[in-house]
C-alpha cells in the first residue's frame, strides 16, 4: 500500500510517499502501526507514541478528502494521504 505524505511526515521521512507491505484490506491503525515500525521518526512527532494515531493537526484521509474510522478497513485503492491540516483565522 502507498501512503502519501505531507507537512511535517514528507520532511521527517524525506520522501512523498512510502510503501508498506500490508495485506489488503487492512484496518488503518494496523497501517499506522506499521508506518510507526518503519519510519519510528514519526512517532511523537506526527503519530501518537502508544497508539499511533495521527496527532493534531494531522490527519489520514482517503483520495485526499474523506476522512476513516482507525478500525475500518482501507486498501491501496483508496489513496490514504497522511496531511497536515493547519488551523487559520
Amino acid at each position: 500500500m502507498t501512503i502519501e505524505l505531507f507537512g511535517m511526515a514528507r520532511e521527517l521521512v524525506g520522501a512523498p510517499s512510502v510503501r508498506l507491505d500490508v495485506d489488503e484490506p487492512v484496518p488503518l491503525r494496523s497501517v499506522l502501526e506499521e508506518l510507526a515500525a518503519q519510519y519510528p521518526q514519526l512517532v511523537g512527532q506526527v503519530l501518537a507514541p502508544l497508539t499511533h494515531a495521527p496527532l493534531d493537526p494531522n490527519v489520514v484521509l482517503l483520495d485526499g478528502r474523506r476522512a476513516h474510522g482507525l478500525d475500518e478497513p482501507v486498501s491501496d485503492a483508496d489513496r490514504p494521504c497522511l496531511l497536515f491540516l493547519p488551523s487559520g483565522g
